[in-house]
């Protein structure tokens, strides 16, 4: 049978007991000093991801803002730029057109002349006919 010896359980408990402390300050201590700097630098970590991820998001607003007004802007200068070209062709058309009814009066005036020259010249050559006609009925 085996006895217990109350000598050799205390010392095995003071040798346990002291074998913790010396692991505790030599060990755990500096382990879990460790573990508390590790956590800490991510908690930092995921500090800065979410501060990135925000400042991401509010440059991804910012740039599409850009651009949305960035598209205005060229939308507006297209549309001067196509009332600029719609003007001169009105302008430009309504030049023709003003061109054109001068030239039609002035073919309108030009053939009134002539007509007017030509009937002159009907009524001249009218009347040199009826008189010949007549001459030609006296002698006969």
């Amino acid at each position: 049978m085996m006895t217990i010896q109350i000598s050799v359980l205390i010392w095995t408990v003071i040798c346990f007991l002291l074998l913790m402390l010396i692991l505790h300050f030599l060990l755990f201590q500096p382990v879990l000093k460790l573990l508390d700097q590790r956590s800490g630098r991510i908690r930092k970590a995921a500090a800065k991801k979410a501060e990135y991820e925000r400042l991401s998001a509010e440059y991804e607003v910012m740039q599409k803002e850009k651009k949305a007004a960035l598209i205005k802007e060229r939308q507006r200068l297209v549309k001067a730029e196509i009332e600029k070209i719609r003007s001169e062709g009105r302008l430009k058309l309504e030049a023709a057109n003003d061109e054109r009814l001068r030239r039609v009066d002035q073919y309108r005036m030009n053939a009134e002349a002539e007509c007017s020259e030509l009937l002159g010249v009907l009524s001249e050559h009218g009347e040199e006919l009826a008189v010949s006609f007549a001459e030609s009925l006296i002698k006969e």
